[in-house]
């Protein structure tokens, strides 16, 4: 899983990358660092949010003004790992099951799509071209997706 931190002052960050690395949640304090994070930490100062996917979200908060659909979770620090695994596990099941509104096909399908760019990726250790035959597209194309996901080959 990946998390995105969003408005955490320092002291906030240190706790939640903390436990987050504990549990072993990839996460990072900048949103390009995934192309769509599983998951959203809000800071305690963040009053209200809005993003444009429905993406999960915990708020350091105790309350917030929510814009839109999206699944909260008011979580303040400090956090136990038990208490914050049955939160995991709430956002695991979110993935698995459509929900009541429908289903974002394009959402689903960049994410599969990202996915397996980096599983090819990860097969021929990083080596694009080989990596392009195994998934039966141009290697053109593929380099054009990797940016289009901020997919960079070095990390493989």
């Amino acid at each position: 899983m990946k998390a995105w931190l969003c408005g955490l002052d320092d002291d906030e960050i240190s706790s939640v990358s903390s436990i987050l690395t504990f549990i072993g949640i990839e996460h990072s304090t900048s949103l390009t660092a995934f192309h769509l994070p599983d998951f959203v930490v809000l800071g305690k100062a963040i009053s209200s949010f809005e993003l444009d996917e429905m993406v999960p979200v915990i708020s350091l908060n105790e309350s917030m003004e929510v814009e839109g659909d999206y699944n909260v979770w008011f979580c303040p620090l400090p956090w136990r790992s038990q208490t914050l695994s049955s939160v995991l596990k709430e956002i695991k099941q979110l993935h698995t099951f459509p929900q009541a509104s429908g289903v974002n096909l394009n959402l689903h399908v960049r994410h599969l799509e990202a996915l397996l760019i980096r599983q090819a990726l990860v097969s021929t250790q990083g080596v694009v071209s080989k990596a392009a035959q195994n998934l039966q597209i141009q290697r053109t194309t593929l380099i054009e997706k990797m940016r289009r996901y901020n997919i960079d080959k070095s990390e493989f």
